[in-house]
């Protein structure tokens, strides 16, 4: 029979054990680039943009979407965008791959980055070379926005829940990020801020839903 006193040194270990789990996994630089060796690529979707992927069975799954502040960089992406990333591509699935050229046209500054993160506590790996998984029942995706060079998160759902439209879906979680900053009145967001989202083709390409809104310092008169 176990001893109480050993009882108890595991139950201590078993406890930092997972708190230092959990602050591992809160702490997460998403953009390391460790994380990019799959590389950059961009997605063969409605809306593209630049994204990559990174997942290992110690940490977990999560993917970095960069989506762009103003319709010139969400547009840029799009194959059909007769001065965009594909103007000048002899073969766009080539291309789309090419993650050096793809991490050269982006400027951090112009996008919002957003992390989706599924930790490995979440995932039932079910084998195979490629590491085939499935989320557990009670699986999350968290959903972090890189904002002041730290992450922040703004938004968990169940995999299952997440919209086949991911960046609609992501531009809705950054624009309540964005209006609940309002509230704190901080000169940091002092100016103009806007953002858009695609919704469906036209006869003259994407059409898109954009939102700008000045943000000016409250001052109060005593």
């Amino acid at each position: 029979m176990m001893k109480p006193f050993l009882i108890l040194l595991l139950l201590i270990f078993f406890f930092y054990d997972c708190k230092g789990q959990k602050e591992k996994n809160d702490n997460i630089n998403f953009l390391d680039t460790k994380y990019q060796t799959i590389g950059f690529f961009i997605p063969d979707i409605s809306n593209p943009y630049p994204t990559y992927t990174y997942s290992d069975k110690k940490m977990g799954v999560f993917s970095v979407d960069f989506i762009g502040k103003k319709d010139i960089e969400q547009n840029f992406w799009n194959p059909n965008n007769s001065k965009g990333f594909f103007s000048k591509s002899i073969n766009k699935e080539n291309d789309s791959q090419d993650s050096k050229l793809i991490k050269n046209y982006i400027k951090e500054n112009d996008y919002y980055i957003v992390a989706s993160y599924l930790p490995n506590k979440f995932i039932s790996y079910t084998g195979g070379k490629d590491g085939e998984f499935e989320p557990k029942q009670n699986a999350k995706t968290t959903f972090y926005l890189y904002e002041n060079n730290k992450w922040k998160k703004i938004g968990e759902i169940e995999p299952s829940k997440i919209p086949e439209d991911i960046l609609a879906f992501e531009t809705n979680l950054i624009q309540k990020e964005l209006f609940k900053n309002l509230k704190s009145n901080s000169s940091t967001y002092d100016g103009t801020h806007s953002t858009s989202v695609k919704t469906e083709p036209t006869t003259i390409g994407m059409a898109s839903i954009s939102y700008k809104f000045d943000i000016k310092k409250m001052v109060t008169i005593r």
